[in-house]
C-alpha cells in the first residue's frame, strides 16, 4: 500500500510525496520555531506559518487543520478534520495536493533465527514489519506445555450464583494460567447481564454482554465465551479492507501476548473475522485514572497520583524492555484493577499497540472527530516525527498524566473534559454536543491548535496551577515533561526513582 501526494497547482506543481509506512506531514510557510515538512510560498497570504498537518498511515490518510485563519478545502469544501481517500484534492492558498492511493503490499524475504530452537526462519514481511523471535514449531509446544501444565491443575470455578462451572473452565487447559484475570458466569446469569442494543452480538466464540466503550481505533465489549463460561473484554478494531494487514494484525498480537506484568494488562487471544481483527483481554471495569479524581477539588492527592504514576511506569519499564514505545498513553488508557485486599493498581492497557497497529494501518495519533484533547499528552517529536520517537516520548506523555492528576489542568492553556462538559451544560443553546462546545471554547478564549500549542507555547508551571505541590515534586513533572528530549528523563526506569526519591 503507498499514498502520494501529487502537487497539482501552484508554486511546486509536479511535485510528489510517496508514503509507505506510517508518517505525520505538517504543511505550511514554516519558520525558524515552525518546522514544516512541506513549506509553501511565503508570498501565499492565505497560508499559515503551520497550516495543517496529514496523518499518513496507509491505507489511511488523516487531514487536521491547525485552526488557521484561512481553512483549507478539500474538493471545495472547508473542513477542520476529515479521513481522505483516493483522489480528494486539498486546497490551500494557491496551491493544490491531490490524493492517490496505490493498492501494491511489497513484501521481502527476511531471515531471522528462533530464540528458543535456533533454527533460521524465513518470511514474507511487509516494510517496517517487525519478525516474529520465535518459529511457529517452538510457539506451538510453548502453547502446548501452558496447556498441559495448566490442565494438571484442577482449577475450581464458580459462577456468581454458586454454581460450578470447574469442568468447562477447565477444558482448553487455560483456567489455571487465567487465574485472577477472568471471572465467570453460566448461561442463565450471562443472559440475564446482556444489556444495550450490541447484547447478543456474536464475535467468534463470544458472545456480547455490553458496549465497554468506543475509542479511535475500535470498540470495547465486555463478553462471555460459552465453551469456558469465562467473562473478558474484547477489542474489534476498525475494519482495515486488507486481508493481509489483518493477518499481520493477529500475528503481531499474539506475540505481544508473551508480555507480562502486574501492570499491564493481561492479553488472552487475538482472531480475526470477516468484519475486521480482534483481540481479548481482562475486563477491567473499576475506571480509568481520570474517573479517580477527586470530584468535589478536580485533583488528586499528590502522595495517592504519584503512586500511581511509579506503578505504572514499572509497566512501561517492561514495555520498553521489549523494544515497544506505547505512543498513546493517556488516563483513559490507564485502568484501576482491584486486588483481593481492595487496593486498587493501574493497569496499562493497549500497549504497543499504537505502534504495531499503526504499522498495520491505523492511526498513530487521532483519527477525525476524536477528542483534541487527547493531543495533549503526546511529546512534540510525536508531531513532527511520529514514525521515529523513542521511549523519552511515552516518559513526556507520563509526565503529563501527573501533571493533570495534581493540577485538572494540562501544561497549556486548553479546555479540558471537565470544562467542555461544565461549558455544554451551562449553554445548550449554543452547542449541541462537546465538539460544538469545544469549538465555541477554543474561539471564545482565542485557543489554537493543540499542536500548534504543544509544538510552540511555554508550558505553565505547575505550581502556578497547584502551590501545594512541592517544589522538589515540581521539578521532578517539569524535567519529565521538557520539550528538549535530551533534557528529559531518558527511561520509565529513571522517572520512577526520581519519584520514589520525592516519596
Amino acid at each position: 500500500m503507498k499514498l502520494i501526494l501529487e502537487i497539482i497547482k501552484g508554486p511546486e506543481s509536479g511535485k510528489q510525496f510517496e508514503f509507505t509506512q506510517p508518517d505525520t506531514f505538517i504543511v505550511g510557510r514554516g519558520g525558524k520555531d515552525r518546522p514544516v515538512h512541506f513549506k509553501l510560498s511565503d508570498d501565499d497570504p492565505y497560508v499559515s506559518r503551520q497550516h495543517f498537518l496529514l496523518e499518513i498511515a496507509p491505507p489511511r490518510i488523516y487531514f487536521t487543520d491547525f485552526r488557521s485563519t484561512n481553512p483549507p478545502s478539500i474538493n471545495g469544501i472547508e473542513v477542520k478534520e476529515a479521513e481522505l481517500n483516493d483522489g480528494d484534492v486539498i486546497e490551500v492558498g494557491f496551491t493544490q495536493l491531490k490524493v492517490r492511493v496505490v493498492n501494491e503490499i511489497q513484501l521481502k524475504n527476511t531471515f531471522c533465527y528462533c530464540e528458543t530452537c535456533k533454527k533460521t526462519m524465513l518470511f514474507e514481511l511487509m516494510e517496517g514489519e517487525i519478525p516474529p523471535t520465535i518459529c511457529e514449531a517452538c510457539d506451538a509446544e510453548r502453547e502446548e506445555n501452558i496447556h498441559r501444565k495448566s490442565s494438571l491443575i484442577s482449577f475450581f470455578a464458580l459462577c456468581t450464583c454458586g454454581k460450578d462451572l470447574s469442568s468447562i473452565a477447565n477444558s482448553d487447559g487455560r483456567a489455571d494460567e487465567l487465574s485472577g484475570f477472568v471471572t465467570y458466569a453460566c448461561d442463565e446469569c450471562a443472559q440475564g447481564m446482556m444489556t444495550g442494543s450490541f447484547a447478543g452480538k456474536h464475535i467468534d466464540g463470544y458472545t456480547v454482554i455490553k458496549d465497554l466503550g468506543e475509542g479511535g481505533m475500535g470498540k470495547v465489549y465486555l463478553v462471555w465465551q460459552k465453551a469456558t463460561g469465562r467473562i473478558m473484554a474484547l477489542k474489534q478494531m476498525l475494519d482495515l479492507n486488507n486481508d493481509g494487514v489483518m493477518k499481520r494484525f493477529c500475528r503481531e498480537t499474539k506475540y505481544l501476548k508473551t508480555i507480562s506484568h502486574p501492570n499491564i494488562i493481561k492479553f488472552i487471544e487475538s482472531g480475526t473475522t470477516a468484519e475486521a481483527p480482534y483481540f481479548v483481554m481482562e475486563a477491567l471495569v473499576r475506571g480509568n485514572l481520570d474517573k479517580a479524581i477527586d470530584r468535589s477539588t478536580g485533583l488528586m492527592n499528590p502522595d495517592l497520583a504519584v503512586q500511581y504514576i511509579i506503578e505504572t511506569l514499572k509497566g512501561l519499564e517492561c514495555i520498553h524492555a521489549h523494544n515497544i514505545v506505547h505512543r498513546d498513553l493517556k488516563p483513559a488508557n490507564i485502568l484501576l484493577k482491584e486486588e483481593v485486599n481492595g487496593k486498587l493498581i493501574p493497569i496499562i492497557t493497549d500497549f504497543g499497540l499504537a505502534k504495531k497497529y499503526s504499522d498495520a494501518g491505523g492511526s498513530l495519533m487521532t483519527q477525525a472527530n476524536v477528542g483534541m484533547g487527547t493531543i495533549m499528552y503526546m511529546s512534540p517529536e510525536q508531531i513532527n516525527d511520529a514514525r521515529s520517537v523513542r521511549e523519552p516520548a511515552d516518559i513526556y506523555s507520563m509526565g503529563v498524566i501527573l501533571y493533570y492528576l495534581l493540577t485538572g489542568k494540562y501544561p497549556y492553556h486548553f479546555p479540558t473534559q471537565r470544562e467542555i462538559e461544565r461549558f455544554l451544560s451551562q449553554n445548550r443553546s449554543m452547542a449541541k454536543n462537546k465538539r460544538e462546545a469545544l469549538d465555541l471554547l477554543l474561539l471564545q478564549e482565542g485557543v489554537k491548535s493543540p499542536y500548534v500549542i504543544i509544538l510552540t507555547q511555554e508550558q505553565i508551571p505547575i505550581r502556578k496551577r497547584n502551590p501545594a505541590i512541592s517544589s522538589t515534586l515540581a521539578t521532578v513533572v517539569h524535567k519529565a515533561i521538557t520539550k528538549e528530549i535530551s533534557e528529559r528523563y531518558q527511561s520509565a526506569k529513571e522517572f520512577r526513582c526520581a519519584l520514589e526519591n520525592v516519596v
